[in-house]
């Protein structure tokens, strides 16, 4: 018996309904399949994997119990390296290996090496040049910053009432992006303290720095850290962020991939060579790794501040580290004597968890490596 046309019609239009539901379900799959994909933290290693730990001089059971521990949910990668060989690298939370990553503050220590490069280059003289040596439209108004060296805005001790961590500061960070112009925010903070005495968290002063390598070079700051460090490291995709001045901010926002963030550590671990080549010189990698100031408020075992790099002991008070920092959980935290670097992006913002990699690092991967 032929169908007649309104049931032809009726049994295309289920045809069409069960193709458009199925089409959504594989849909669903798809991205179920991508997401767990990237969600790769708490995978078992691969044979691949333990085999370049172990050659690494590694136990490959502790490092995989460092994968699957609680509270790694905004951890979005790792990537642990052995005397300069990468031996593990984890993604998730939908990063890859080529995604760029908002590195946050530790921008800061990619300043402070660009700072010596430009000090070994002769387009600086020293640290212990006065600001206003390159600012001289602001000496007639503010002859007090006189005193206020390239060294003080290095260790974060300019004297002014500059506190990233400490809300109600004038020269707070979060007053600073409300303003056009952060090097005008700069000077309109009063002084408190003489230059060099006391610690501040201040983001504000390396903002400062980054103009000041712009005046003392010509070049704006990306273009700098292009030419003189991250071409002969081999990096090629970043993006700095811009005031809304056009200042380049050189306190935070620097988006690299983690592979390039971790050239940053591994540079330094190397004593500022990489392929042979000295990009920073030893005596500033020496300097940034020297404690400068004991932070306010915490235990004589540090964590101390160099020039804009942390150090600290990251074991009971012994296994020296130095770090740089930023918020959300963006840290490289290189252990010397161990020949170790972890390499950490995060997604935690303000909150606490933020310090699981350097619970991951005494935990797990210090002893790892332990030798």
């Amino acid at each position: 018996m032929a169908l007649t046309p309104p049931f032809s019609r009726e049994l295309e239009s289920t045809k069409e309904r069960f193709l458009y539901k199925t089409c959504l379900i594989l849909i669903v799959i798809s991205n179920l399949v991508f997401l767990l994909s990237c969600s790769s933290l708490p995978k078992p290693l691969s044979e691949q994997e333990r085999i370049a730990i172990e050659n690494a001089g590694g136990r490959a059971d502790i490092l995989e119990n460092m994968l699957s521990y609680q509270n790694n949910e905004k951890i979005d990668a790792i990537l642990i390296f052995k005397d300069g060989h990468l031996v593990l690298e984890r993604y998730a939370n939908g990063y890859d290996g080529d995604a760029l990553h908002d590195i946050r503050s530790s921008t800061k220590a990619i300043t402070s090496l660009l700072v010596g490069i430009a000090i070994e280059k002769g387009i600086i003289k020293n640290e212990d040049q006065s600001i206003l040596d390159y600012f001289p439209e602001q000496r007639n108004r503010h002859a007090v910053f006189q005193e206020i060296r390239i060294k003080d805005l290095l260790t974060m001790s300019s004297g002014l009432d500059s506190d990233d961590w400490i809300p109600a500061s004038v020269g707070n960070e979060e007053k600073m992006y409300a303003s056009r112009s952060w090097i005008d925010f700069f000077y309109s903070l009063p002084v408190v303290d003489k230059p060099g005495t006391h610690f501040r968290y201040s983001t504000a002063g390396v903002i400062l720095l980054g103009e000041l390598i712009k005046r003392a070079s010509g070049l704006e700051l990306d273009k700098f850290a292009d030419e003189y460090l991250f071409r002969d490291l081999g990096i090629v995709e970043y993006k700095y962020a811009k005031t809304p001045a056009g200042e380049t901010d050189a306190g935070g926002h620097l988006k690299l991939r983690p592979r390039d963030f971790a050239k940053i550590g591994l540079l330094v671990l190397q004593n500022g060579s990489w392929n042979g080549k000295q990009l920073v010189s030893q005596a500033w990698i020496r300097k940034i790794n020297e404690p400068a100031f004991m932070i306010p408020g915490v235990s004589k075992n540090g964590p101390y501040m160099g020039y804009l790099w942390w150090q600290e002991p990251v074991v009971d008070g012994e296994v020296r580290s130095f770090q740089a920092r930023g918020n959300g959980g963006q840290y490289l935290i290189a252990v010397p004597s161990e020949h170790v670097l972890g390499v950490f992006t995060g997604s935690a913002f303000h909150d606490n968890q933020q310090m699981q990699p350097f619970l991951l690092m005494k935990t797990f991967v210090i002893p790892a490596f332990k030798s």
